[in-house]
């Protein structure tokens, strides 16, 4: 059986200042039931989810990806994980399905103002790419207030040469990854105004502004909600949120990340943000597979990605009933 065009599935978005808990869980419905989650299911001979509620379709899903698709092998980070190879046709049509419910084709925004761009954080080659769009967006007319960068404090290993290759300076942190990046793409002045401090379990954070670029400019490596493990996207988008002071109530946000990674970080951000904040909420990602910084990730990774889109679809769906 060879690659079909599957038609594409529309994400659960919020709008800002509006209320739409029940079409977000008709959307959530219409992704977990689409063709192209069918047409997965089947590359890998599962059937049909049950007849039940939303819910329990859910917990069948992420149960499924558990068994089949957790390369992390529950807790390793995404550069450890090994996985398998397919033959080029069980490949397509993997890709197809997983490019249909989100994961590819995600680089270009629907709106053209937005009152704050928030670009999430990576390594090096990640930033590049990431700080990279979003100043093509913002340089094709995009309007935003504010340029954030979300990162974390987790420690980045032998990245410092790489970093100089690309003009960089010192990249001990994802933070300072993000930072580096960020500045150079948007030609930031060096000096920023910088706040530190740690939350009430002692887990630090910093923020670096730098309010002469144009939109101004700031980056936050955010504090871990978990002692002892790194910051992960929730805690970011928490941090930014409660530490930068830019009045997210109701703001109409855009996401920049990694086409792979758009579906859950969509869903953690409408879950956090537009649940929490009333956020209206957007996001775009690189395209991995052709980028010029980054290599196209394997199949497996992207099967990884589903599940991590299955498990925010589920938080999100908690979090409306």
């Amino acid at each position: 059986m060879t690659a079909v065009a599957l038609p594409p599935v529309p994400l659960p978005t919020t709008v800002a200042g509006g209320d739409n808990r029940a079409e977000l869980a008709r959307a959530i419905a219409s992704w977990v039931d689409s063709p192209a989650m069918t047409a997965l299911l089947r590359e890998f001979r599962y059937g049909p989810l049950p007849d039940a509620p939303l819910g329990d379709r859910l917990a069948a899903l992420e149960k499924i990806s558990a068994e089949r698709w957790d390369y992390r092998a529950g807790n390793l980070e995404r550069h450890e994980a090994v996985g398998e190879r397919f033959d080029p046709a069980a490949d397509a049509r993997i890709r197809s399905a997983a490019g249909a419910l989100g994961l590819a084709d995600r680089s270009t925004p629907a709106g053209r103002r937005y009152d704050h761009v928030l670009v999430l954080g990576g390594g090096v080659r990640t930033m590049m790419a990431r700080a990279h769009l979003a100043a093509t967006i913002l340089r094709s007319g995009v309007g935003a207030g504010s340029v954030t960068g979300l990162g974390s404090l987790r420690l980045l290993h032998d990245q410092n040469d790489l970093a100089r290759q690309f003009g960089l300076g010192e990249c001990v942190t994802e933070g300072d990854a993000v930072d580096e990046a960020l500045r150079h793409v948007f030609d930031s002045p060096p000096r920023a105004d910088q706040r530190i401090g740690r939350t009430t379990t002692g887990e630090p954070w910093w923020i670096r502004s730098y309010p002469e670029t144009q939109p101004p400019l700031h980056v936050l490596a955010a504090p871990s909600s978990r002692p002892g493990e790194r910051a992960n996207t929730a805690d970011t988008l928490i941090g930014w949120a409660e530490l930068t002071g830019q009045a997210p109530a109701g703001a109409r946000l855009l996401l920049v990340t990694t086409d792979i990674f758009v579906p859950f970080q969509h869903c953690d951000a409408v879950r956090i943000l537009g649940l929490g904040y009333g956020c209206g909420v957007e996001t775009v990602g690189f395209a991995n597979l052709t980028d010029r910084w980054v290599q196209p990730a394997e199949t497996f990774a992207i099967l990884q990605e589903v599940r991590s889109a299955i498990r925010s679809m589920r938080a999100l769906h908690q979090a409306l009933t």
